[in-house]
């Protein structure tokens, strides 16, 4: 830079400097109340309606929004009425003031039921859907909190609670800013006064004159102003849109006011108390003007002399700066180019390298020639919206193909920069080829060992081989990317291989597969338990399948695994592709984990099986024992042939009905065949005495349940099972044996089976009598019922006797003989041992 410009720009900022401390001394904005006379409007903006007299104009309001416009013993006063007053006496018509609240008047302007509004602040938002007037003042919004609130500066309301006027200037301003306090909002001003005062909020954010106003009027002594200046809006006359007419008409009468000096006694009258500052307010404006303009001076004059020997020495280091920033892009081990248009305009030795260039040849390539086809659209489309300045992703990694046609990944750090005046990109990258084939890697390791978890999972919670073997093959195949994969299990009687499972055939005759061990590729790899491997299944099959399946299926390839645990080969998984096969080490070393967990899941099939076999007919002795037990009771004591089947089949139907089921029926059926297997500890001299027992041999009778317990409780297998030999001559009332147990508190399955022990005994022939009828056990049975039997059972039974139709509670025809019907009771012993 020469030493003229350097004086012409020197003389440029003392008279700027000049100018500045003058302008300070000028009056300024009105302090306080930020109320401003508007500017002057030239008349007749818009001719007036020439044909009607005195027309009356509706003007909408706030009836509460003092000093601008409120109702003051039911008639409109305030700054913005009187103004309109002024204005209507001035251009000759009439007005008619309809104040509400401020949503109304404004919702009334719209609808059409008012013509304009006295006044309103200005916002962007507003001005979308109504027209303005010039300005008729200023309003300055501030925050007001209480004299003992440590609240200093607006920040320190952030998070707190603050009031607002409803759906004012102030209200959309800070819901734009997203300002972070609890915002609460109410219709009228004075409230907002109050509520402050009252300590129910941390602060207000009020039109400053309005506030001011209101403390004064109100006698309120605890507030204080913060003075943050929040905004200063425009406050002016309102209009529907497109009413450019009526709106001309106010700008005129507006001018008219102004120049008559009405509108500045309407101001003096309303804002003049709240516009007067103390000197010190008056005069600092002027001391700040004549500080600043001295100080520029000294500034400037100081700069002048400096500037020359400051350029001469930036210029020295900028040249420095720039042989050492080319030195280090030219050295850097990233790529650097710069894209500007359609073509690379700059590149460093790396970034040529990477894509296989030399710089010069690099230099004015085309941007598209360079990206790999299916990431072109997604790269030139981030460059050019990064041209235009959007605010998009700066780093992102793509494909590029070098001038081989190799395929290589580039990360990239864009920004956006200017190359001789024309928008451009600035282009950090480095070759991350290496690293995203090494995540890619990763991936596939662990999608391999998710695959393996979710094969363990099915052997784990499974014992379902279809299901565990179908979840394998599904794996293989996804994983691996093979076609089709299936496998044979070695069947231990016929050493044949059988399929078991299969995945991604398009035929069924895989199905049908069995083959001696040793013949075809599945019976090779069973004998010498190593994998096999055909890489062209068109040289022959060597007995595979049917060469028209293998023809059908299209498969070109094949591998084999033999399935091998506790050095027993168990099966052989097999896999076929329909083109080329390509398995590198990762790929094997996968297949025979999988492989691993398909011998370990059908070794546990296998185990499991043989367990439950063994378990199943160690089961089939238990109850075969317990029959045995059951039928040589019934030779003992003589019992009709087949009772204590009968009994058991009836009570474990009826417990059915009765909502019992599973394991509980098993032990039901089990307790009842055994239900007088005591009787096995009563002398014969008792059991098949022929005359009526004694009270003594009545004593040791009862003892049976007891001895059923004794003789039972030392099978594990078999206690569950001792509620009906214990409790089945328990009674209902209480009065039954061995313990007197009552009502609930005998045992279900002995309550149950109580009754049908009754209707079997009674119904079938004894020795010493005749079945009786179906009616008459009915009868019987019924008349128990609350007594000896509980009437629950009692009528779940009938219910469930009349429903039969298999036989199962039919007994044999009565005699011609009638037998007493009676009550077996501890005091009728012998008919109870009869009937028991």
């Amino acid at each position: 830079m020469n030493p003229t410009r350097i004086q012409k720009w020197t003389s440029i900022l003392i008279l700027a400097a000049v100018a500045a401390g003058w302008t300070a001394l000028l009056p300024g904005r009105q302090s306080i109340a930020s109320a401003q006379t508007p500017a002057p409007v030239e008349p007749s903006i818009a001719p007036t309606d020439s044909k009607a007299e005195n027309p009356v104009i509706r003007v909408g309001g706030s009836a509460s929004n003092p000093p601008y416009e409120y109702l003051e013993n039911g008639q409109p006063a305030g700054f913005a009425v009187d103004l309109v007053k002024a204005v209507a006496h001035a251009m000759d018509f009439e007005v008619q003031f309809i104040l509400t609240n401020s949503q109304q008047s404004r919702q009334d302007l719209m609808d059409g039921k008012v013509d304009m509004l006295a006044g309103m602040a200005y916002s962007t938002n507003r001005d979308a859907a109504l027209d303005f007037s010039v300005p008729i003042t200023y309003t300055t919004f501030d925050l007001y909190v209480r004299n003992d609130s440590p609240v200093r500066t607006l920040e320190d309301v952030r998070g707190k609670e603050i009031i607002v006027i409803s759906n004012s200037v102030v209200y959309e301003y800070l819901v734009a800013e997203r300002f972070t306090s609890r915002i609460s909002q109410v219709n009228d001003p004075a409230d907002a006064i109050r509520l402050l005062s009252q300590n129910n909020y941390d602060g207000a954010i009020l039109s400053r004159i309005q506030a001011e106003y209101l403390i004064r009027n109100m006698e309120v002594t605890n507030l204080r102003r913060v003075e943050v200046d929040l905004m200063t809006r425009k406050y002016a006359v309102a209009v529907a849109e497109g009413n450019y007419k009526l709106l001309a008409k106010i700008n005129e009468g507006l001018y008219t006011v102004h120049s008559n000096g009405e509108l500045h006694d309407i101001q003096e009258k309303w804002f003049g108390v709240y516009q007067r500052e103390t000197s010190w307010l008056t005069i600092h404006p002027y001391i700040y003007g004549m500080g600043t303009a001295l100080i520029l001076l000294v500034v400037v004059l100081f700069w002048s002399r400096s500037l020359q020997r400051r350029i001469k020495t930036r210029t020295e280091e900028l040249r420095r700066s720039e042989n050492q920033y080319r030195l280090l892009v030219d050295n850097a081990t990233e790529g650097v180019i710069v894209s500007c248009g359609d073509e690379y305009v700059f590149a460093n030795a790396r970034a040529a390298e990477i894509f296989g260039y030399t710089v010069k040849e690099f230099i004015g390539m085309n941007i598209r020639d360079t990206l790999h086809p299916d990431d072109v659209d997604m790269v030139m489309d981030r460059y050019q919206r990064r041209l235009k300045g959007e605010d998009i992703l700066s780093q992102y990694s793509f494909r590029i193909m070098t001038q081989t046609r190799e395929l290589r990944w580039v990360t990239i750090h864009s920004v956006l920069i200017e190359w001789e005046g024309k928008p451009a990109t600035l282009d950090m990258f480095m070759d991350s080829t290496e690293s995203r084939r090494a995540e890619e890697q990763i991936q596939q390791q662990l999608k391999h060992m998710a695959a393996l978890r979710a094969v363990d999972m099915a052997i784990t919670a499974s014992m379902d081989l279809p299901l565990t073997l179908r979840v394998l093959l599904e794996q293989v195949t996804a994983q691996l990317g093979v076609d089709a994969s299936a496998v044979l299990l070695l069947e231990k009687n016929t050493r044949q291989l059988a399929y078991a499972a299969g995945q991604g055939f398009l035929t069924n005759a895989i199905r049908d597969v069995r083959l001696e061990v040793g013949r075809g590729f599945s019976g090779r790899v069973a004998v010498q338990r190593k994998w096999l491997r055909v890489d062209d299944l068109s040289k022959g099959v060597d007995g595979i399948l049917p060469p028209r399946w293998v023809k059908a299926e299209h498969f070109s390839a094949y591998i084999g695994v033999p399935l091998i645990t506790k050095g027993e080969v168990l099966g052989v998984l097999e896999i076929f592709q329909r083109s080329p096969l390509g398995a590198d080490p990762a790929w094997m070393n996968f297949l025979e984990s999988i492989a691993n967990q398909a011998a370990i899941a059908i070794d546990n099939a296998q185990l499991l099986k043989d367990l439950q076999t063994a378990n199943l007919d160690l089961t089939l002795a238990y109850d075969a024992t317990i029959e045995g037990w059951a039928r040589a009771l019934e030779l003992r004591d003589g019992e009709t042939e087949g009772h204590s089947h009968r009994v058991a089949a009836l009570t474990v139907a009826l417990a059915g009905e009765m909502g019992l089921h599973g394991e509980d029926l098993l032990h039901i059926r089990r307790g009842s065949l055994l239900h007088d297997i005591g009787k096995m500890a009563i002398p014969d001299s008792i059991l098949k005495k022929q005359d009526n027992l004694t009270e003594m041999d009545w004593e040791i009778m009862r003892k049976h349940p007891i001895y059923s317990v004794e003789m039972l409780s030392s099978i594990d297998f078999l206690r569950p099972a001792l509620n009906i030999p214990q409790s089945h001559h328990e009674w209902w009332d209480g009065s039954g044996y061995p313990h007197k147990l009552k009502g609930e508190g005998i045992p279900l399955p002995a309550r149950i089976f109580a009754v049908v022990d009754v209707w079997d005994a009674l119904i079938y022939n004894r020795r010493y009598r005749k079945g009786w009828k179906k009616e008459k056990v009915i009868q019987h049975i019924t008349a128990l019922s609350g007594k000896q039997f509980d009437p629950r059972v009692v009528s779940a039974f009938l219910t469930f006797i009349e429903d039969r139709s298999d036989g199962l509670a039919d007994g044999e025809p009565e005699s011609q003989s009638e037998t007493p019907l009676s009550s077996p009771r501890p005091d009728d012993e012998p008919t109870q041992s009869k009937l028991n």
